[in-house]
C-alpha cells in the first residue's frame, strides 16, 4: 500500500462493470456461503495467508477484515440485506487513504426451478483514484467470485 501521508496526483474517476458466474447450487446455498466471507475473501492458494474476514450480515453491519500484520480495517458497511437475493455493501474495500467509495452488489437469481443460481455481482467506484483501480477490482472479483461457487456447490 502506498504511503498514506504522501501527496498523490489523483483525479476523480468512476466506473461501474458487473460480473455473472452462474453456480450449481440453491440460492440458500449460495447466500450461505456469500454472508460467509472468510470463506472466500482471499486469493492466495495457501489459504492461512489469507486475512481474517467477517461479515455483519445486517443493515449497518461492518464487514471487518483483520491482516496477519495486526491492522485490522473497515472494508465495507452493509447497506441493504434481502436474504437470498441481495446483500449491499459501501465503503473503501481496500482503499482505505483514499476520499473514494465503493458500492458492490450481490445479487441471486434463482434458476432451473431454483436448482441453481445465478451470482451477479454489481461493483460502482467513485473518487480520488489512478486509472488503474478499475482493472484491480475487475481482476480481483474474477479470483473471489470462484470462491463463493466452490464454497455453495461443496454445501
Amino acid at each position: 500500500m502506498a504511503n498514506p501521508l504522501q501527496e498523490l496526483s489523483l483525479k476523480p474517476l468512476g466506473f461501474q462493470f458487473i460480473q455473472e458466474l452462474p453456480i450449481n447450487a440453491t440460492p440458500e446455498k449460495v447466500w450461505a456461503s456469500v454472508l460467509n466471507v472468510g470463506g472466500w475473501f482471499g486469493t492466495d492458494a495457501d489459504r492461512s495467508k489469507w486475512a481474517k474476514s467477517t461479515l455483519e450480515a445486517t443493515p449497518g453491519g461492518r464487514w471487518i477484515v483483520e491482516g496477519k500484520d495486526g491492522a485490522t480495517w473497515l472494508q465495507a458497511t452493509v447497506m441493504l440485506v434481502e436474504p437470498n437475493k441481495l446483500l449491499r455493501v459501501a465503503g473503501s474495500m481496500g482503499m482505505t487513504h483514499l476520499p473514494l467509495n465503493n458500492v458492490v452488489i450481490f445479487e441471486l437469481q434463482p434458476k432451473d426451478g431454483g436448482k441453481t443460481t445465478l451470482l451477479r455481482l454489481g461493483h460502482r467506484g467513485f473518487g480520488y483514484m489512478d486509472a488503474e483501480v478499475e482493472g484491480k477490482y475487475r481482476g480481483g472479483w474474477a479470483k473471489l467470485l470462484p470462491n463463493i461457487k466452490q464454497m455453495a456447490e461443496k454445501r
